[in-house]
């Protein structure tokens, strides 16, 4: 299907001036003159303002909003390129390989290791753990929490699964810094959707009292693309004469908007010796014979009885991408993901505006709205003592951190990190490890009978966190941070009943000898990670707790080799009470 943005059916004249207070437009000098007069003196154009951060704090804090946090070399070069530079060239920054790409070779080379269970979160992980695309990375994990997709809810049996889920990784990923109207579509049309809401194979009405299957029809209105209900630009909602909210739609709306998912399906072969695994990163097609001609009228539009299918499926999402929720329904979400769990209204609609479009740009253009969310002055600011600023971090934000800040290493490349979304031994989360479409929390969500609740404020990764939670999360952290620097090959036996060592099981070596320099000076090393980390944010007093703390660890011993392990748990013990400490979880 083609989706060329001239085919869009929009009146999108194109994107509005991008939101952004802190970068100063260029300004013309007027000249002076006797009225009428044409003037000859030339127009002087000042030099655009560049825009940096001022202290490391303030990088590191810019750094964790639009990445997974950065070394000291990176905060150094953003202090000096500024924020529009680091966003311009991440925008061009290439992507690391297919995860799909990177799935096959593992299909290819080593079957046993690619149907183990570890193998899909193997091929998601490794990309945010290793690419310099860090924005990209962002994003593409921010959509993932958005157009939700999890590995029970896609039914693809044996060696195909991992591959079709790492491709709609790719498909995030590949419009990550596109438009949105391509993003729904190859979302719509991608098989590891299709088979997580029923749009794969979904049949017409007949005479037997047949329905098309409604759940895509619901989900890409309700999750995707417009919610609930009504809302004003700032995110507000709309009200009717007896004060009550909107409804954006009803029962006849999903039934109407179904027919448009039907007759959608790949010629996927799950049973044979060899199937064809290029199937498996391609859109679905139409089979015309199994969509429904019945007229289809949803939200202020009627596509005529008899209309094509793949027409049909383009004025559809035409008609949603055009609809005024998209920008603040989708806008609040990532400032959700990136800054914030409570934008203010002037936020939200700002970053709504940089979505709508205006006469610089297209409608729906994700780098706009990027830029709009991360140059906001809500985001540029320091919280100034506002309790209830920023947002809880999320645990698989958090272990990127760690693995990026750190020095970690994979023995063979490939950053095995396993799959971690059991809450009962690990993170309790991991990419596209969310039980239902719903995500692992919902945007909406406040910790009942809470401070903020009382408020009307929110904290949707709250959702996840328990005392139980916050335990696991912590050995599982501990297990990192004391990781030896080798590896241990874990072991299977083949179909043959022969052992072998399973390459793609290997786990990560840690090496802190930078960090082992600083164990003999408690303050400067909490203060490294306080910046590192916790982006500045930590309080003298409980820099002044974790200081006391790992100054009561020994570190006198003779031998070299037990005055290693010494100088090794002070930094484990001071960075894990960094870790764990509130002020760092919540990036404020």
């Amino acid at each position: 299907m083609e989706t060329d943005q001239d085919e869009i059916l929009i009146s999108a004249t194109g994107s509005a001036e991008l939101v952004t207070v802190l970068a100063a437009s260029l300004a013309l000098a007027a000249c002076g003159g006797s009225q009428g007069e044409p003037q000859s003196a030339p127009v002087s154009v000042a030099a655009p303002v560049v825009i940096k951060p001022k202290t490391d704090a303030e990088a590191a804090r810019f750094l964790a909003q639009a990445g997974f946090g950065g070394r000291q070399a990176e905060l150094n070069a953003l202090k000096e390129s500024g924020y529009e530079a680091w966003l311009t060239q991440q925008f061009n920054t290439a992507p690391p390989p297919s995860r799909w790409a990177y799935a096959n070779e593992l299909r290819s080379k080593d079957l046993p290791a690619y149907q183990n269970w570890q193998v899909l979160p193997n091929v998601l992980w490794q990309s945010m753990l290793t690419g310099s695309d860090v924005l990209q990375q962002r994003m593409t994990l921010a959509l993932s929490e958005i157009f939700v997709i999890s590995y029970a809810g896609v039914d693809v049996p044996g060696p195909l699964k991992a591959l079709v889920m790492a491709d709609f990784m790719d498909i995030l990923q590949k419009n990550a810094f596109g438009n949105f109207y391509n993003l729904l579509i190859d979302v719509t049309l991608s098989l590891a959707m299709g088979r997580m809401l029923g749009t794969f194979g979904n049949l017409k009405e007949d005479n037997k009292g047949r329905r098309p299957d409604e759940n895509y029809a619901r989900e890409v209105m309700q999750l995707f693309t417009i919610g609930l209900y009504e809302l004003n630009l700032d995110g507000s909602l709309k009200k009717d004469a007896k004060g009550l909210p909107i409804e954006t739609y009803g029962l006849d709306t999903v039934s109407n908007l179904a027919r448009v998912f039907t007759g959608w399906t790949a010629p996927l072969q799950f049973n044979v010796p060899n199937p064809d695994i290029e199937i498996t990163r391609k859109p679905m097609t139409l089979q015309s014979a199994n969509h429904s001609l019945l007229e289809k009228s949803f939200l202020g539009v009627t596509i005529p009885a008899g209309s094509n299918g793949t027409e049909s499926l383009k004025i559809a999402l035409a008609t949603l991408f055009n609809h005024p929720n998209v920008g603040p329904f989708i806008g609040k979400q990532l400032i959700q993901r990136f800054v914030c769990s409570n934008p203010s209204p002037a936020y939200i609609a700002r970053v709504a505006t940089a979505f709508n479009g205006g006469a610089q740009g297209a409608r729906g253009d994700m780098k706009n709205v990027l830029s709009a969310i991360l140059l906001d002055p809500e985001a540029r600011q320091a919280a100034d003592g506002n309790v209830f600023a920023g947002k809880h971090r999320e645990p698989m934000i958090r272990l990127v951190q760690l693995i990026r800040t750190l020095d970690y290493r994979s023995p063979d490349g490939a950053w095995r990190l396993g799959n971690t979304t059991d809450p009962a031994w690990r993170l309790g989360q991991g990419p596209l490890g969310a039980s239902s479409v719903f995500n692992f929390f919902r945007p909406g969500y406040a910790p009942p009978g809470s401070e903020l609740a009382k408020q009307g404020l929110l904290a949707p990764e709250m959702q996840i966190v328990s005392e139980i939670t916050t335990i696991v999360q912590l050995n599982y952290l501990y297990g990192l941070l004391t990781a030896p620097e080798s590896n241990t090959l874990r072991t299977y036996n083949d179909s043959n009943g022969a052992s072998q060592n399973d390459k793609k099981e290997t786990g990560l070596s840690l090496f802190l000898n930078e960090e082992k320099t600083m164990a003999d000076q408690p303050a400067a090393l909490v203060e490294r990670f306080n910046l590192l980390f916790a982006c500045g944010q930590l309080s003298e007093g409980v820099k002044a707790a974790i200081v006391a703390s790992i100054s009561k660890l020994p570190m006198s011993d003779l031998n070299p080799v037990k005055l290693d392990i010494q100088k090794q748990n002070r930094v484990v013990a001071a960075l894990l009470m960094v870790l764990s400490n509130p002020e760092y979880l919540v990036l404020k």
